[in-house]
């Protein structure tokens, strides 16, 4: 919801729907101001008037992000950084707003994961029994292969912690020393690696491997079926496009509403994970980092806080 939003507003203001394209507009005008030699205050103030669209509705992460699309043009366009944003004090006053607001979503989501004393270790060991069993119910209009997809998908989520569309898609798991290799990293930003070390909850690496390959098959029949491509053809958009809403819906279910969507699940590894796989004198949050593959120690992983 918050992104039409976020396209109806920059619409409205800007004339366009991204912050690439609004980036460009903001490059336009700024070359405009260059080329008539106007003083500082009128960059500064041009600067300002596309704030809303660096802050508005972005978490902590995405305004630094694009922060740093702005910066770029102007560096680009032979401006100083610096001297152009100095005056524009209130830009770090609605970051410091945004980050205070952040917090408190953070704190009131681990709160609510605290209230609901949701057992990682459980919850794995009695899907596995239930996959192995078949002792899930099938509704009407439902197959077995799609009741079974949803609690597979359920399972890898708490076992491995990596997101969505890696886990129906790119995400392949290979042995290494103590723990394991997670290749196919779909977010690759600056505190992002493209494969990390880390480990699997509860679940062996063959379990991992049959049930990813399991789910996967659904995928593809499920792509073929109504896509008519297969999940190699498939985009990362699409697959998420195409499967998100079903997937988080049945989180919802499986998890008697418990767990709101399939992210959630990513909170809940790192928790568990944070406590179970501590090296020696490692901190909570250097686990966190670790696991979760931030190698560059900013506010994003705070979003995945251990609870005690």
């Amino acid at each position: 919801m918050s992104e039409q939003i976020r396209k109806e507003t920059f619409k409205t203001v800007y004339g366009v729907e991204t912050i690439k394209e609004v980036s460009e507009q903001f490059r336009a005008e700024y070359k405009k101001l260059k080329n008539k030699k106007n003083g500082f205050d009128d960059v500064s103030n041009l600067f300002q008037k596309y704030v809303l669209s660096i802050t508005f509705l972005y978490s902590t992460t995405s305004i630094k992000n694009n922060l740093g699309i702005f910066r770029k043009v102007i560096n680009e366009e032979g401006g100083i950084w610096k001297e152009t944003v100095k005056s524009s004090f209130y830009i770090f006053d609605v970051y410091r707003a945004v980050t205070a607001n952040t917090e408190q979503g953070i704190i009131k989501k681990e709160e609510n994961q605290k209230s609901l004393e949701f057992n990682v270790k459980s919850e794995i060991l009695k899907i596995k029994l239930m996959l192995k069993n078949e002792t899930y119910e099938v509704g009407r209009n439902q197959t077995i292969e799609q009741v079974r997809s949803y609690y597979i998908s359920y399972l890898l989520g708490l076992s491995t912690g990596r997101r969505f569309t890696e886990i129906l898609k790119t995400v392949t798991i290979v042995k290494k020393g103590k723990g394991y290799l997670f290749k196919g990293i779909l977010k690759k930003d600056k505190n992002q690696k493209s494969e990390i070390e880390a480990n699997l909850l509860y679940l062996s690496i063959d379990e991992a491997k049959a049930y990813l390959k399991e789910l996967r098959t659904f995928i593809n029949a499920k792509l073929k079926a109504t896509k008519k491509k297969s999940l190699k053809d498939a985009t990362e958009g699409e697959i998420n496009a195409t499967f998100s809403k079903v997937f988080n819906n049945a989180i919802k279910r499986v998890t008697g509403d418990k767990i709101q969507n399939f992210h959630e699940l990513r909170h809940y590894y790192t928790i568990e994970g944070t406590a179970v796989f501590k090296e020696g004198s490692e901190s909570d949050k250097d686990t966190r980092y670790r696991i979760l593959g931030h190698h560059i120690k900013d506010d994003s992983t705070r979003t995945y806080k251990t609870i005690k």
